[in-house]
């Protein structure tokens, strides 16, 4: 099979440069047809995904984290080029949810020994997609603070959330969905495709990536001790058993705020609220373990 890798240089903090001497060895001893390209831009990933497509390669493998392989899958849904992961970034999510291991040199095995699967993507206003995790509130703030600290990784996320609580008020979301509507006071509104983000949190830990639907998770007000004491269930996703927290699965929402809030997905912003999300069902070939995730149907 034909494949180009496209690398982030600066995912994981450089991590993804450092590793790809020893990236590009594993996937030569492997005997398949790779060639490797370096990204210089945010605007290049696509860019190169697409030159790569034109010049025949049948898998675009994203070296780097949620964020890389998010643009890179921008320009290959709906078509039959293979979507390849190696996890390089800090938190690299997306990759856990399909059961790619997390050392990069194990996952170069998968592109050559995986299986092809079918999943969905989040479809966000006009011309945006993601791939695991979109969200509003409380979740959009902390990220937003990780983003602009100084260390990066789970840490970086976990305690984004508690210097985010010490200001954050909960607002007024009104949540369109499949069954109806939903209004009133949330601390923060999730859109799940996968199960998890921020570096291990199972935010909604019974979606499925092929399913058609959202998770829609809704963590309704709660007084800020009783998060803090709630917060760690969220690792192993028991926080769901919690009466502030409602799950409903939709195919589409369009979400408003009372408050300026923007939409973050895959750890990015998105744009301002208020905005429409779909699921595409099936959108997207990955390359994935042959044993299948939890995370699949």
């Amino acid at each position: 099979m034909k494949a180009t890798v496209i690398i982030n240089p600066t995912a994981g903090r450089g991590r993804a440069l450092r590793l790809l001497p020893q990236v590009e060895k594993t996937l030569v001893e492997s005997g398949q047809d790779f060639t490797v390209r370096v990204s210089q831009s945010p605007e290049d990933p696509p860019r190169l995904a697409r030159e790569a497509i034109a010049a025949g390669a049948q898998m675009i493998v994203a070296g780097g984290g949620d964020g890389t392989s998010q643009m890179v899958a921008g320009a290959l849904v709906g078509s039959q080029t293979i979507l390849g992961i190696l996890p390089l970034g800090r938190g690299n999510d997306f990759a856990r949810g399909l059961g790619i291991p997390k050392d990069p040199l194990a996952a170069c095995r998968i592109l050559t020994e995986g299986t092809i699967r079918e999943i969905d993507i989040g479809h966000v206003g006009q011309d945006k997609i993601y791939l695991n995790m979109a969200g509003a509130g409380f979740d959009g703030e902390a990220t937003s603070r990780a983003n602009r600290l100084p260390i990066k990784g789970a840490f970086a996320y976990f305690l984004s959330v508690f210097l985010t609580l010490i200001s954050f008020r909960p607002v007024t979301f009104t949540l369109e969905h499949d069954r109806g509507t939903w209004k009133g006071k949330a601390m923060m509104i999730g859109v799940a495709n996968s199960t998890t983000y921020g570096g291990g949190m199972r935010l909604a830990p019974d979606a499925k990536v092929d399913d058609g639907l959202f998770d829609l998770v809704i963590i309704k007000e709660v007084g800020k001790l009783e998060f803090v004491r709630v917060f760690p269930r969220v690792y192993q996703g028991t926080h769901i058993l919690h009466p502030a927290v409602e799950v409903l699965r939709t195919t589409c929402v369009q979400m408003a705020c009372s408050a300026p809030f923007d939409l973050y997905a895959d750890g990015d912003r998105m744009a301002p609220l208020p905005l429409g999300l779909e699921v595409v069902p099936r959108a997207l070939r990955v390359m994935t373990p042959p044993q299948k995730a939890a995370s699949f149907s």
